[in-house]
């Protein structure tokens, strides 16, 4: 409720409280009037001080002034002396018991200070002087509510609903109170009221089902659902839930009754969709090859149902994610974005798959394109620093990493991975002590991280001066991934800077073992491996291998034409 209290002429009240007292105008009168607005301007100013000092000077001169009272009570409230402002509040309204807004703030007062019996009785009597405002009412059974008294809110429910009549509001307070009271049967009644008041609007008995279902009264929530039915045969929502009805535990039959429902281009598809989502959230936890099937079968229904939806696009981008076709998830994305870019959820979803995928060119100028339409996303400047680390462009990608971290402050999982990317590109720079800060930064907040450890390895290991210091980082990745193939092929790469050439050998060779075998890296460092060790023309064999898989560095390209590993 809106309280108008600070704007209203309080001079006025004081001046008919005077004119009341006095018969004719003296110089008291005068000189207390003025008091009075001196106190006002204060008051206004926010002198509260000033004011209180006035209005109690003004109080001894003229003690029972109710516009004088109801004011210092303002002051007071405003100066946090509750006492205070309860007293003179309750004074001004015994000084003057019709005034409605001395009661109003005076209720106020009470809530505030958790006396909401009183602040009830305040609005019993303002509903009294004015039967037919239907705020009073409502205040009233607020406060009763407030109080601990919900069956006397109830009460006054009633009271308004004979003056009113049936009124969506009021069915809604008195439900929510049977509710919490416990008495179900009286809560649905007032539903009922509603629907026999209104009986072609739906709404109201979705609602009775919806709550039919809450209490788990299941035959009564059906029968509520046929009700719907009758009235209008294309109800999405109560069609679904009575092919519900017959599913038991078997989530595959019943997504597979869905398929007429769904085959209705009429049937509302936030409605259709709402529906999956448990059974996509439920494939992201099991990736269950029958039920990713099953929604891919509904989902495509959808896309020839509902042509050009970007909602149905994002949710066969999402099953297929889940059901492990990540390329053809990334198509329906990027379908949908032609259709909707408004979605950062998608965006992320997109941005995350080229990372997967090490599409550093695309993923650029996707990021690209998404920081124009999200300039405060802290992960879009993160995937478009990566792509540009990746693809040599290491100046912008600081750039970028720099913005990232100012917006990712409290996101600590981004913010790691932020100061990793941004330690790998200062390295690329060859600017050493600040990659290394970076990488300090990063595993100060995780310091058995993995992909941080073997970054901060490959960094370390480019300088000749700190290889004892990477050989002990390459141990420490070692013992936290054990068996990982990138693991093992950044402790090949320390010995081989050590030039202890034959244990390197070892080490990719259980790398190959882990699934190295398809790395490029791996196999270019092996062919350089054996290279040393006097195996030139098996080393030329690996170098082939590495770029059948990926490799295209300058570097590889020469050792292939030249067949030989220059220093």
């Amino acid at each position: 409720m809106k309280h108008y209290l600070s704007y209203l002429p309080l001079f006025l009240f004081f001046s008919l409280s005077l004119a009341a007292q006095h018969s004719t105008t003296t110089e008291a009168a005068v000189n207390l009037e003025a008091m009075f607005i001196d106190g006002l301007r204060e008051k206004q100013l926010g002198n509260y001080d000033k004011a209180a000092g006035i209005f109690e000077d003004f109080l001894e001169k003229d003690p029972n002034n109710a516009a004088a009272d109801y004011t210092l009570s303002q002051v007071y409230d405003s100066l946090g002396e509750s006492d205070k402002a309860l007293q003179l509040g309750a004074k001004a309204v015994e000084l003057d018991k019709n005034n409605p807004w001395y009661k109003i703030f005076l209720a106020r007062l009470y809530q505030k200070n958790d006396q909401d019996a009183k602040a009830a009785a305040l609005y019993q009597q303002l509903v009294k002087q004015a039967p037919h405002n239907e705020d009073y009412y409502r205040q009233w059974a607020y406060h009763l509510v407030r109080a601990g008294k919900p069956a006397e809110a109830i009460k006054v429910y009633n009271e308004l609903e004979k003056k009113l009549g049936i009124n969506a509001e009021t069915i809604r307070q008195k439900h929510t109170l049977y509710v919490g009271m416990g008495d179900y049967r009286k809560a649905a009644r007032e539903i009922e009221k509603l629907i026999g008041r209104f009986p072609d609007n739906t709404r109201y008995r979705h609602l009775l089902a919806t709550f039919y279902e809450q209490i788990n009264e299941k035959q009564k929530a059906r029968e509520t659902y046929r009700q719907i039915l009758e009235i209008d045969p294309d109800d999405a929502r109560a069609r679904i839930a009575l092919a519900e009805e017959a599913k038991g535990n078997d989530d595959l039959r019943f997504l597979q009754s869905l398929k007429p429902v769904f085959e209705d281009p009429s049937t509302d598809l936030d409605t259709k969709i709402k529906e999956l989502i448990p059974y996509v959230q439920e494939l992201s936890t099991t990736q269950d090859e029958d039920l990713g099937n099953s929604l891919l079968a509904l989902a495509s229904i959808l896309d020839e149902a509902h042509p050009g939806s970007a909602k149905v696009q994002s949710l066969m981008g999402d099953v297929l994610y889940y059901s492990g076709q990540k390329d053809k998830a990334l198509q329906h994305y990027l379908k949908c974005l032609e259709i909707d870019d408004t979605v950062w959820q998608v965006w992320e979803q997109t941005l995350f798959l080229l990372h997967e995928k090490g599409n550093w060119e695309q993923l650029a100028r996707r990021a690209e394109y998404a920081l124009d339409i999200f300039p405060n996303q802290a992960t879009a400047y993160f995937y478009y620093g990566v792509a540009n680390n990746e693809t040599g462009n290491s100046r912008e990608a600081l750039n970028a990493f720099q913005q990232a971290l100012i917006m990712a402050s409290r996101n600590q999982s981004l913010r790691f991975n932020i100061l990793v990317q941004t330690g790998k590109a200062y390295c690329q720079l060859h600017q050493y002590q600040k990659a290394d800060n970076a990488f300090n930064e990063a595993l100060s907040m995780s310091n058995r991280n993995a992909v941080a450890l073997l970054h901060y390895c490959h960094c370390l290991s480019q300088r000749t001066d700190q290889l004892d210091q990477a050989l002990k980082v390459a141990k420490e990745l070692n013992d936290v991934a054990k068996g990982d193939p990138d693991a093992e092929a950044a402790m090949a790469e320390v010995l081989f800077r050590m030039e202890q050439f034959a244990e390197a050998g070892k080490w990719l060779g259980q790398a190959m073992q882990h699934g190295g075998n398809r790395h490029a890296d791996v196999l270019e460092l092996y062919g350089d491996v054996l290279f040393k060790l006097g195996n030139q023309t098996e080393a030329l064999e690996y170098w082939k291998k590495a770029q059948e898989n990926g490799g295209h560095s300058s570097s590889l390209e020469r050792k292939v034409q030249e067949g030989k590993l220059h220093e």
